[in-house]
């Protein structure tokens, strides 16, 4: 735990400053001022400073990945974005130290400070030990290990298909891993991602405050319930944990900003930006960015040449942003998006074969429909595979796939009377008083719609491409909570706020929350117990030992398991097999990159 607080510590004073300097950049461009009356200007700033660690840990991914194309990403990558950060404490000291300032008076006057201290505390302990996932040990520490060895290597993907499963998420946790302090990798930014989440969370208790519930309250339910999930299992630095945490702060900010009514164009960019990043992590995220359709939609209907100024230093950053990302996919398989066979742009020497790409993104989809033999069950039709999954689903799961169902029903039926107001002027004039609504407890039907739509369209997707619940439970949470949480919403306002009933029923709501969340964390207790072990206080969980043999190609050892296909991080380079006869070096030495003899 206590290295996990130390490195902590440190990814937070870095993201803060790279994440602090983008942020007062945007915000310093005249193009990027809100809009307040026509023809009149001011200048957004930042409102949590979550949001600059957050733009920061984009920032220092985005630089990770590029330094890797160049060489390993340790000791120096370290050095040379500590310079940075220097440069950038530097210039900016008057306004950092007015923020530290501010944070430590937080500590002295409240008891916010002490909240987020201990949130900061409880998901260090979780993240310092817990269930290794499988996928960690089979092929996440190797990818991890190669980008903090070599970078990028062409051809990788040669290797073990699954190091051509290019998540930008690996190359974070390269960056801060430290293995060039001790030969240890520590894997601490799925964590670091899920306390982002948990600090987010830490607002539901406002709505005793403001006596009624918002949008967001509901999501943030739901993000709270998602940490409780992963808590014994973000020790493991699967990009599941990174995507899901990360949607789910695109979701509860963007919803924030909506029920107050924000009128800057620069934290829906960023938040798109954000969602253009969550794609880098797992490809599965891309209807996420339907939601970038708000900002771009006001900047285009604006017109001007500040907007278009906005607009076109957005599509600049989300290139850095993907381009990197791109590179890499290309270097490491011979494809632009790795396992997605349809765009074939490149003829390189070290290119994955495409028909064990092909059954490899079947291989996908048919495990996630709750099957392993992908000649049986890889093409199977919707109408056969979808009963045995859905009977495959159990718990709060099943539930919740429920909900899903008649929240999709819902989502449709405001649509089409959306669309049948738009159409009809005085139906129109009668939903600008129902639903646009004054005060800061509703979205605006326009922007719900368009928020829950993507949910829908990320839980559409996630369902007929590879629906396992632990690849999409972000998608499988937030889509009835957003809708049905409106439909509350609405509850409230026509009973009225200062209803006797909706006090009690808000009074109510947060008693069984807190008894809600402590019984979910005397579970967390009881199951912790049996696994307790002191060394896990100062030092994390080290990844998982195998046993292994070892074969050579052109004199370099690989490694590879006895039994299973599992080997960790400790045993490098490796393979699930004996590999000598089928692979060999482009070149004269493994920097060259791998392909296979067949093919070259």
């Amino acid at each position: 735990m206590l290295s996990v607080v130390l490195i902590w510590i440190y990814v937070i004073a870095t993201t803060y400053l790279t994440g602090f300097a983008l942020l007062k950049f945007i915000t310093s461009l005249d193009c990027m001022h809100s809009q307040k009356g026509k023809g009149a200007y001011r200048k957004y700033n930042a409102h949590f400073r979550t949001s600059y660690i957050v733009a920061g840990l984009v920032v220092n991914t985005t630089y990770a990945e590029i330094y890797s194309l160049f060489e390993g990403v340790g000791l120096v990558a370290n050095f040379l974005m500590i310079t940075i950060c220097v440069v950038i404490a530097v210039y900016y000291r008057n306004e950092l130290i007015a923020d530290l300032v501010e944070v430590l008076r937080l500590f002295v006057s409240g008891r916010s400070g002490y909240l987020y201290l201990a949130i900061f505390l409880i998901m260090a302990y979780g993240t310092s030990h817990g269930i290794m996932h499988y996928d960690s040990d089979l092929y996440h520490a190797q990818a991890i290990h190669w980008i903090e060895d070599y970078g990028v290597i062409k051809g990788l993907g040669n290797l073990h298909v699954r190091l051509a499963y290019n998540s930008a998420s690996f190359a974070l946790s390269a960056l801060y891993s430290m293995s060039f302090l001790s030969g240890k990798s520590y894997h601490v930014m799925a964590g670091f991602c899920a306390l982002m989440l948990a600090w987010e969370c830490i607002d539901i208790k406002d709505i005793v405050r403001r006596g009624h519930p918002i949008l967001s309250d509901f999501a943030r339910v739901m993000g709270i319930y998602y940490l409780f999930t992963i808590f014994d299992e973000m020790v493991a630095p699967a990009s599941d944990y990174f995507l899901s945490t990360i949607v789910f702060y695109i979701v509860i900010r963007w919803l924030d900003m909506n029920v107050k009514h924000e009128r800057s164009y620069v934290p829906y960019i960023m938040l798109s930006l954000l969602g253009v990043y969550a794609v880098t992590i797992k490809l599965s995220a891309a209807p996420i960015l339907i939601l970038a359709i708000i900002p771009i939609y006001r900047l285009i209907t604006n017109r001007s040449a500040k907007t278009m100024k906005a607009l076109g230093l957005s599509v600049l950053l989300a290139f850095i942003i993907v381009v990197p990302f791109l590179i890499r996919n290309v270097i490491i398989s011979g494809w632009l998006v790795y396992p997605f066979t349809s765009v074939d742009l490149f003829n390189v020497a070290w290119k994955i074969p495409k028909g064990l790409a092909d059954y490899d993104a079947k291989e996908i989809k048919t495990y996630g429909r709750g099957f392993t033999d992908v000649a049986t069950y890889g093409d199977m039709p919707f109408k056969d595979w979808i009963g045995p999954w859905f009977a495959g689903i159990h718990g709060m799961n099943r539930v919740m796939v429920i909900l899903d169902i008649a929240a999709i029903l819902v989502y449709f039926v405001c649509l089409i009377y959306f669309f049948a107001i738009a159409i009809n002027k005085k139906a129109k004039l009668k939903d600008n008083k129902v639903f646009n609504i004054s005060d800061r407890r509703m979205v605006n039907f326009a922007d719900f719609l368009t928020v829950s739509g993507t949910m829908v369209a990320c839980l559409v997707f996630w369902l007929f491409t590879a629906p396992l619940i632990r690849y999409g439970e972000v998608y499988v949470c937030l889509t009835f909570a957003i809708v049905f949480g409106r439909l509350l919403i609405r509850l409230f306002n026509y009973i009225g706020n200062e209803n006797k009933f909706t006090r009690r029923s808000i009074v109510a709501f947060a008693l069984i929350f807190v008894i809600w969340l402590l019984y979910k964390g005397v579970n967390l207790v009881r199951a912790d117990i049996p696994g307790y072990n002191t060394a896990n206080l100062f030092t994390q969980q080290d990844y998982g030992q195998y046993d292994v043999e070892s074969f050579e190609i052109s004199g370099v050892t690989f490694y590879y398991p006895k039994e299973g296909d599992r080997i960790g991080y400790k045993y490098f380079p490796a393979a699930t097999k004996d590999l000598s006869e089928e692979l060999q070096f482009i070149g004269y030495g493994i920097t060259s990159g791998i392909v296979s003899k067949q093919e070259h």
